[in-house]
């Protein structure tokens, strides 16, 4: 690779994929908050409280936050450090497939055909390393 380091791939990657792979477990965990949550026309301020802590209380919302929030943070100590032309479109098109493969492995069910899946998972990829080796 030209200038880019192993260790600037391995971030990116991990960025990437913590982004990604949080987003299912997130999406899952918020659809069995609002199963239990009944709406009401007037909330107030203390029960909008007590519902914030209640989620963070759920390991199964709090968990895959803190990943993601973890996965912020290296993002931004890698704009630091490189060249955000390169890190920003790389982290998002990981961030893609590891949502599209983690939401597949858990069951989930996506709208778009496989076939165009595949398709857009191999020319992310390879605009990756495009990008990694010739910019």
């Amino acid at each position: 690779m030209s200038e880019y380091s192993i260790k600037c791939v391995c971030s990116i990657v991990a960025v990437g994929f913590l982004w990604g792979a949080t987003n299912p477990l997130l999406r899952l965990a918020s659809k069995e908050r609002d199963k239990n949550v009944v709406p009401t026309d007037n909330e107030s301020l203390l029960k909008l409280i007590h519902n914030f802590f209640k989620a963070f209380l759920n390991w199964r919302f709090s968990i895959p936050f803190a990943l993601n929030q973890c996965g912020s943070i290296m993002f931004n100590a890698l704009i630091v450090h490189f060249p955000v032309t390169v890190v920003v479109p790389c982290v998002n098109a990981i961030q893609f497939i590891a949502t599209v493969v983690v939401g597949r492995m858990m069951g989930e069910h996506m709208q778009s055909s496989s076939m165009k899946q595949k398709v857009g998972m191999i020319l992310a990829v390879s605009s990756i390393i495009g990008m990694l080796i010739y910019k």
